[in-house]
């Protein structure tokens, strides 16, 4: 059989997915590919879903590249029309050359200088309809899987949840940020939380023989009596500590141990980063507002998404590093939302099923 090997560009879990996302697009897998593709599905509890959201990111390209001028439904073409084309002096049609343009500008179509990992050339035909079958099936596969836990805890897409705090078997008390979906797993051996998507501020009961752990991405936080916020927003996992200690750890090692007034977090890439947080500063979102310093803007974005109607923002590759600091209003999402395009210089398309690309203007 011969050796099966990724591009050079697939570095992360998520540069993978998008690799299978448009591998699965094209024809049948080899069984060098088949091999691959399961060992990678069975390498992390995370990838089936990542896989999901890939292969829906993709098929909203497709779709938008083949769009041949039919109209869109109505609420997906008002979005389109407010993003891409407000003069009111001319007809309010799709700007088509405009989404060619930004797909290009991502690699989908022929003269992108930015792609997704692994992704075809533009000169063979789309097929958005193919597409759509293998995300369908996709779904229906995975939705079922035991790797993907179902939430025990979801906290409302709505600004009034930050203040509700929630009972955990074992004499926790947990609050969580709108949008958030938590995983619970308690017996007499293991205390497990699996932040599935979200954040958390969580006050741990002592509990010696059983340790608290806080599964985030590749990280576990690890504690026995403290107090602390845990998140996963957008592929960034972030921990910071109000009182006591909690240890970070992977599969392998210990990773670090934080004490009050320290925070970690770990890039989508894996990377981990370390800083100091005033304790009272630790989750102020409980407060109703967001306060942060050098914090990636996809992060952020992902935090507002759930207010805002649950859209999927995407960043254009060569958009560069983006690190945000500043307070924000949990109330007002969308001014939220506006004052960082227009801090930064940048600009979103809408393409339908709520998915946004952000660039430079």
């Amino acid at each position: 059989m011969t050796e099966f090997r990724y591009p050079e560009d697939c570095q992360s879990n998520e540069d993978i997915a998008d690799y299978w996302a448009v591998r699965l697009d094209q024809s049948d897998l080899t069984p060098a590919e088949e091999a691959a593709f399961s060992a990678w599905q069975d390498a992390d509890p995370g990838n089936p879903q990542r896989l999901v959201r890939a292969c829906q990111i993709w098929q909203s390209m497709e779709i938008a590249a083949a769009e041949d001028g039919a109209a869109l439904s109505d609420s997906a073409t008002r979005d389109t029309r407010a993003s891409i084309d407000t003069r009111a002096d001319e007809p309010k049609t799709v700007d088509l050359a405009g989404v060619r343009r930004d797909l290009e500008r991502l690699g989908a179509l022929e003269g992108g200088s930015g792609r997704l990992p692994g992704m075809r050339s533009a000169k063979r035909p789309f097929r958005p309809v193919l597409a759509v079958l293998t995300c369908l099936v996709l779904v229906v596969l995975f939705g079922y899987s035991a790797f993907q836990p179902d939430p025990d805890l979801v906290a409302a897409a709505d600004a009034s949840v930050v203040g509700q705090m929630h009972d955990l078997p074992d004499g926790s008390s947990i609050w969580m940020e709108p949008g958030t979906r938590v995983a619970l797993n308690y017996s007499d051996a293991l205390r497990d939380i699996t932040v599935l998507e979200g954040g958390i501020f969580i006050k741990v009961a002592k509990d010696a023989s059983r340790p608290l752990r806080i599964h985030l991405n590749q990280v576990t936080a690890i504690a026995v009596g403290t107090a602390f916020s845990a998140s996963k927003w957008g592929g960034h996992a972030r921990v910071e500590v109000s009182e006591g200690t909690v240890d970070l750890e992977d599969r392998k090692m210990r990773l670090a141990r934080l004490v009050a007034g320290r925070a970690a977090w770990q890039d989508a890439d894996g990377d981990l980063h370390f800083a100091e947080v005033a304790p009272e500063r630790v989750a102020p979102w409980r407060g109703g507002r967001w306060i942060v310093d050098d914090m990636p803007i996809d992060e952020l974005l992902a935090r507002i998404a759930p207010l805002m109607g649950d859209l999927t923002f995407v960043r254009d590759p060569r958009l560069g590093d983006i690190t945000v600091s500043g307070s924000f209003d949990i109330s007002k999402p969308h001014s939220a939302h506006d004052a960082l395009l227009a801090a930064y210089g940048l600009e979103e398309r809408a393409f339908p099923v709520g998915f946004r690309i952000i660039s430079r203007k």
